[in-house]
């Protein structure tokens, strides 16, 4: 019957191109203050790799944190209390407003050597990152903008901060009470496996300027570290699909405005390997991978369709991704999850914001294979009147058959 489907069972229509009884809502964060004044995304940003400066700061004062912590989360017992209610907390917004999926993580990653945390230290003012020699990491701008120049120049740097352990329980150390509360609550973890697509985690790591370089001087070293980063994902998601994982999150930021950041060329030689090695495998255990790209990847879409992944996100308008045209020539063969604009919710007006949630249900919805979501993430310059507006929008107009005026 209408109106009784579960979370689950709703976001299993989408991904399978099958009409639910209402259109499935996501979100990354919602960050606006108003609603969330704990979470400030641009004091949090993992700046070194998982960590923020924060953290960084203490784990350097403190240097015997880091091998402390590793060992005691191998020990899964301790964690369970934390684990059944952090999802719990994270997802109460989410739940409050009628979301079907939210983005979650089974653990951290364990990619880090103990020798990162006493080689890079951070200012007074938390703003900015440096080596041990005096070399800038990553900085933030008084604006909020952030900066990452690499923290990783070399292959003898690699060797020395990279250390991959797919096997440690670090990984998946949430993952087990995590599902057992969201099928309480009723709402689907999406599970974040880091190094899937590569791309995105290298620009971090080495920044823009050095891994480019590095791709004309040192090509079979970046070939060599994105087999790495690959084979460490396949068997990240292998142990989160063994304890109940369904929806896999994998990211790479491949556009800015206007095109990629790379080229097709470049995206089928490096990366669309190791990302259809990946799907391939978690679709051997009947899951799902959604891949999250901001910009604009026009140009590339036909490649990423051919990976096999099964949900793409967030569909940057601004960026210059037309969601109607995607749905025209994709939208049988994909799920798009998105793509209420962040300048609209940041900048629009109530009314703006409810016509185009309405023009999307109307056009994109309409069919099955949409899961409505922002184009990135609700922010926190994103004006509590308009999200309210989109979330008024979707309970108006969401269910199927779909009837907008």
């Amino acid at each position: 019957m209408l109106g009784k489907w579960n979370s689950f069972r709703r976001i299993k229509a989408a991904f399978e191109h099958e009409i639910p009884d209402m259109v499935p809502k996501y979100e990354g964060s919602i960050e606006i203050k108003e609603l969330n004044p704990v979470f400030d995304g641009q004091l949090d940003v993992r700046a070194l790799l998982f960590f923020s400066p924060q953290q960084l700061a203490l784990l350097h004062q403190f240097p015997f944190l880091i091998s402390f912590l590793k060992r005691l989360i191998d020990r899964p017992s301790l964690f369970y209390p934390i684990a059944r209610y952090a999802p719990k907390i994270i997802s109460k917004l989410p739940r409050e407003y009628n979301y079907d999926m939210f983005a979650y993580t089974s653990g951290i990653p364990m990619v880090f050597s103990d020798q990162l945390f006493r080689d890079f230290y951070v200012d007074k003012s938390k703003r900015v990152i440096k080596d041990v020699k005096g070399r800038l990491v990553w900085r933030t701008s008084p604006e909020g903008a952030h900066t990452r120049h690499g923290f990783i120049q070399t292959p003898e740097e690699w060797n020395k901060y990279m250390e991959f352990d797919p096997d440690h329980n670090g990984n998946y150390f949430l993952q087990r009470a995590t599902l057992k509360t969201c099928q309480k609550l009723d709402i689907v973890p999406l599970l974040t496996v880091w190094g899937a697509a590569a791309f995105e985690e290298l620009c971090s790591i080495f920044g823009f300027e050095s891994l480019f370089r590095l791709l004309i001087k040192e090509k079979s070293f970046v070939k060599k570290i994105i087999k790495q980063l690959s084979d460490y994902a396949i068997e990240t998601a292998e142990g989160v699909l063994q304890r109940g994982g369904e929806y896999i999150y994998i990211t790479s930021d491949l556009g800015y405005r206007g095109r990629s950041l790379i080229s097709p060329r470049m995206f089928r030689e490096l990366f669309k390997p190791i990302i259809t090695k990946f799907c391939n495998k978690v679709h051997e255990y009947n899951a799902k991978v959604m891949l999250h790209s901001c910009g604009n990847v026009v140009e590339l879409l036909p490649d990423l369709i051919e990976t096999g992944i099964d949900a793409l996100h967030p569909i940057e308008k601004a960026a210059g991704n037309d969601i109607l045209e995607f749905k025209k020539q994709y939208g049988q063969k994909i799920t798009l999850v998105g793509n209420i604009p962040i300048p609209l919710l940041t900048h629009g007006t109530p009314k703006e914001t409810y016509d185009y949630v309405k023009w999307l249900i109307q056009n994109i919805s309409v069919d099955g294979g949409h899961i409505i979501s922002s184009s990135h993430s609700v922010t926190q310059w994103c004006k509590l009147k308009n999200f309210v507006a989109y979330y008024q929008a979707v309970e108006d107009f969401r269910r199927y058959p779909i009837s907008v005026p």
